[in-house]
């Protein structure tokens, strides 16, 4: 029997753009799970997967025809892309079918989400399981493990870096760190910004995308935990004093000042960096490939700032795969799971997604991560990635606070937003 609390219940309301999916495959296959394993007669195994559409779908279509190809007679493996239109789509479907024991055999899970499905029962360990555990990145192991045991690995990782117009920096007079030693502190960030601004000519020093989703704890989780501030106690036992201490309190008050004296802009278009209406922008790594449509924008990319005192931290996380408690077949399950991951199919997901790979061996046969100004992100992936909180509240925690964030960026009082934050996070946190 899966135990679900209302943390799981809200997983549907916390779906953001950090990791989001935009296009359209469409594959049908088996919708209620694992019903055709048969392996005490001897027939083939049949293994079903579950993934949200997206830019990566043709391409494990094709993984997933090359696996059946070379297993062919001893497993067959069907995936089924779920659209996301309303954005809740996949999180409901994944709910029902746990509710309903009909889950897959692989279900897909975004980074934050580890905790609470582990915790539910929807995935279950797979220490041991993970060929050559030791060459992916260490951001996507800690993101995949809950409570000691290993749960999920993923192909792919995600940063957050500081876009630049190279020609609006170079008027300025504004060099751009080309190394991490170099990162923009809090103040030299904030000094660029408000040199960038040109409020006459409605230029903005920097942009950042607002919304109530999980981009807000993604992007500014690196100024929280650079300045040694945190969301939730390291057991997940309560977010009072932690979410709202007074270390994570400064950092949301520096990033107040970004909005409340005018260097950010409350109401930005979609492409305002690209329109050259912003100097900066603050945004994830999948940016650079949506940049290559705009041939007249001369953009860079420099590091995520860090406190003033504190080291350089990035956000990571992105979309795993785990082996649900549904499976009859854990063990071709995991022939499956580590042929998706082989370093071969790495490399093809992430260019097909335009992501950072996750095993280092893959990253390294991707030449143009290895130069400006993808190496930035690189070196944020491989030296500087941060996951997100791990919590069985996590939902609870990243839609509050979202919440808290804009009404902070509007000008509320932090320590007061802050406060809501950790006594919802807390009364979720008991009555699990």
């Amino acid at each position: 029997m899966k135990r679900f609390g209302l943390g799981f219940l809200s997983l549907v309301m916390a779906v953001g753009i950090a990791a989001g999916c935009s296009s359209s495959d469409d594959v049908t296959n088996n919708e209620e799970g694992n019903s055709n394993h048969q392996t005490d007669s001897g027939e083939e195994v049949t293994l079903t997967l579950w993934h949200p559409e997206g830019d990566m779908s043709e391409t494990y279509k094709q993984v997933i025809e090359q696996f059946n190809e070379e297993y062919e007679g001893e497993i067959e493996a069907e995936i089924t892309f779920i659209p996301r239109g309303n954005k809740y789509a996949y999180e409901d479907k994944i709910s029902a079918g746990a509710t309903s024991n009909t889950l897959p055999d692989l279900v897909a899970l975004d980074g934050p989400n580890v905790a609470n499905y582990a915790d539910a029962g929807i995935i279950q360990p797979i220490d041991g399981l993970v060929e050559n555990q030791e060459d992916f990145v260490e951001s996507i192991i800690t993101q995949g493990t809950f409570d000691g045991n290993l749960y999920t690995v993923g192909p792919t990782e995600s940063t957050v870096a500081l876009f630049y117009n190279v020609k609006m920096l170079e008027e300025a007079g504004i060099t751009p760190p080309s190394t991490l030693e170099e990162a923009w502190t809090w103040d030299e960030f904030y000094e660029a910004a408000k040199t960038l601004t040109d409020k006459e000519n409605g230029i903005y020093g920097v942009n950042w995308t607002l919304d109530y989703g999980e981009w807000i704890i993604y992007f500014t989780g690196p100024t929280v935990w650079s300045n040694d501030g945190s969301f939730i106690a390291e057991d997940g036992s309560t977010a009072e004093g932690y979410v709202n201490g007074p270390k994570t309190v400064e950092a949301l008050e520096y990033l107040q000042k970004f909005t409340t004296e005018g260097l950010v802009n409350l109401q930005p278009t979609p492409t305002e960096f690209e329109d050259g209406n912003a100097a900066m922008m603050l945004m994830g790594s999948w940016q650079w490939n949506k940049l290559q449509d705009y041939p007249d924008t001369d953009w860079g990319i420099t590091y995520y700032p860090r406190s003033n005192e504190g080291e350089q931290v990035s956000p990571s996380g992105d979309w795993n795969w785990g082996i649900s408690t549904d499976t009859k077949h854990k063990e071709e399950a995991a022939i499956l799971l580590n042929y998706v991951l082989n370093n071969e199919n790495i490399v093809k997901l992430a260019e097909a997604g335009n992501k950072p790979a996750a095993r280092m061996s893959s990253f390294e046969e991707m030449s143009e991560w290895n130069e400006a100004p993808l190496n930035i992100l690189k070196d944020q992936v491989l030296n500087t990635a941060h996951p997100r909180p791990s919590t069985t509240s996590y939902p609870v925690l990243s839609t509050r606070y979202g919440q808290a964030v804009q009404n902070i960026f509007l000008g509320g009082d932090v320590q007061e937003e802050l406060d809501k934050v950790a006594n919802e996070v807390d009364t979720d946190i008991s009555r699990q």
